[in-house]
């Protein structure tokens, strides 16, 4: 069936098709309403994934009233159908709580040595996050794709991470991230792994022979990056690292403000036009990261826009569930580099996204501004309010203590050290995507941005071990 709404041609028979899903995997009016009856767009889509909006309609009194079978235009209603039909008009209390509007996921297609597996574990995670209301609802999951929540959203902009409300809660909702016991690997290799495909692909096809650039500036960023021994730089990290004790947990790993979106709590009329918002769809490569601003899209195939929605019957979603106590309402988005890793680079990633915004509608299509990266009392701020929620969800007592200035400081040497590896690892994922990659993006110029912070931390970690050079301040505990 999945399959079918792929390959239609015209609008009435995807319609058909969607409404066919939606029959089998939700209940209420959904298993009566006229397709003809809904409310039926595509959002996006292509090889990758197809997004569909699916609406019930919004006259809440023809719910109960549709006899008509959807397996044949000619097929009379069936004794079932009928009585599903009664039990609808006479009690409102089951079309209540189905969900009034749906996005429905088909999956595209499918490529790469490893593109199922990714498909696989994403599945689950996403499963898992449904479950602990850290994601969307999921509706229902077939052979060729799933139906989730549709929620009313926008992504963060880069300025508002440091705003103290949302920093807390972004915090917050990494510590419950990081307390999950996920069935993936639990060894903290990925990152290695990661880095390591990355630099074979990048040897082997972008700094390998005479690659082109398109201006100056590209050809002598190219020359200096051919240059680089960057194996010697990944093992040198690796013996780094070793000697920083961060714990291993589950990680999102790409944390940065597109993947952390703000519910809207006023949601548009039927007739408003969909608005961008970034979800994960399956890509035909993992090496693509998206990038977003207000008017000028950057986004790699990895995301697609969804709409707004006004479901007011989600009573088991996460949304429905929020106080309304003024805290800002966050949920987080794209898994797609989730995996097993050191807390310290989750952090310290986050952390490093404060000093680049994505919004610059001309070349390189972002802004550096390592000034805005957070302060040491920003860091603070973050940190104690994660180990305060981290240490509540893995303990017994399940309750919220204020961290020691020990585990504190402990947290924030951790995130010094993992900014290097942040730096290096998406200094090779834009070195992946030059030369390749069709959304205009400065990706050599992302590529020795990101490598040049990297080997000045660097330089400061050698000249702080040579000549022995205080330590940053730590809290003390007038700051607790």
């Amino acid at each position: 069936m999945a399959k079918k709404l792929q390959m239609c041609g015209t609008e009435e028979e995807m319609r058909d098709v969607a409404a066919r899903i939606c029959k089998n995997y939700l209940h209420g009016a959904w298993k009566t309403v006229d397709p003809r009856e809904l409310d039926f767009r595509r959002i996006s889509g292509g090889l990758s994934n197809f997004l569909y909006y699916v609406a019930l309609p919004d006259e809440t009194s023809k719910l109960g009233c549709y006899n008509r079978d959807l397996s044949s235009d000619t097929e009379p209603e069936t004794v079932v159908s009928k009585m599903m039909r009664k039990s609808m008009i006479r009690s409102n209390s089951f079309t209540m709580e189905e969900p009034r509007k749906v996005l429905l996921r088909i999956y595209g297609q499918v490529h790469g040595e490893r593109a199922m597996d990714a498909i696989v574990t994403e599945s689950v995670i996403f499963t898992l996050l449904s479950e602990r209301r850290l994601g969307p609802k999921l509706h229902g999951v077939f052979s060729g794709g799933r139906i989730e929540e549709y929620i009313p959203a926008r992504p963060l902009l880069t300025k508002e991470l440091a705003e103290p409300a949302l920093s807390m809660k972004i915090a917050e909702k990494m510590a419950a991230i990081h307390s999950m016991d996920v069935p993936l690997s639990k060894e903290p290799n990925w990152v290695w792994k990661t880095m390591g495909k990355w630099l074979k692909t990048a040897k082997e096809e972008r700094l390998a022979g005479t690659t082109p650039g398109k201006n100056e500036e590209e050809q002598r960023i190219i020359k200096y990056l051919k240059t680089v021994d960057f194996d010697k730089e990944i093992e040198w990290l690796k013996k780094f690292i070793a000697t920083v004790d961060s714990p291993v947990v589950f990680c999102h790993n790409d944390m940065q403000e597109g993947n952390i979106l703000m519910l809207e709590d006023v949601a548009p009329s039927h007739d408003d036009e969909v608005s961008s918002v970034y979800v994960q769809t399956y890509s035909d490569s993992d090496m693509e990261k998206s990038f977003k601003e207000n008017n000028h899209t950057i986004k790699s195939s990895n995301f697609e826009p969804l709409t707004h929605f006004d479901d007011a019957n989600t009573s088991d979603s996460i949304f429905s569930r929020i106080s309304d106590s003024g805290e800002p309402k966050l949920v987080l988005i794209d898994f797609e580099y989730c995996a097993y890793n050191y807390r310290g680079f989750d952090i310290a990633n986050h952390f490093q996204e404060w000093g680049y915004d994505y919004t610059n509608p001309e070349h390189p299509f972002y802004f550096e501004n390592q000034e805005n990266c957070p302060t040491l009392e920003q860091k603070e701020i973050f940190i104690k309010e994660y180990l305060k929620h981290y240490q509540c969800n893995v303990s017994e007592e399940k309750t919220l203590l204020a961290p020691s200035i020990d585990d504190v400081n402990q947290l924030l040497n951790e995130v010094e050290a993992f900014a290097m590896v942040s730096h290096l690892f998406w200094s090779l994922w834009s070195l992946v995507n030059a030369s390749k990659s069709k959304i205009p993006f400065g990706y050599w110029e992302y590529a020795i941005s990101r490598l040049e912070t990297y080997q000045r931390l660097k330089q400061e970690v050698i000249k702080k071990d040579k000549f022995g050079f205080p330590q940053k301040r730590k809290i003390c505990e007038v700051d607790i």
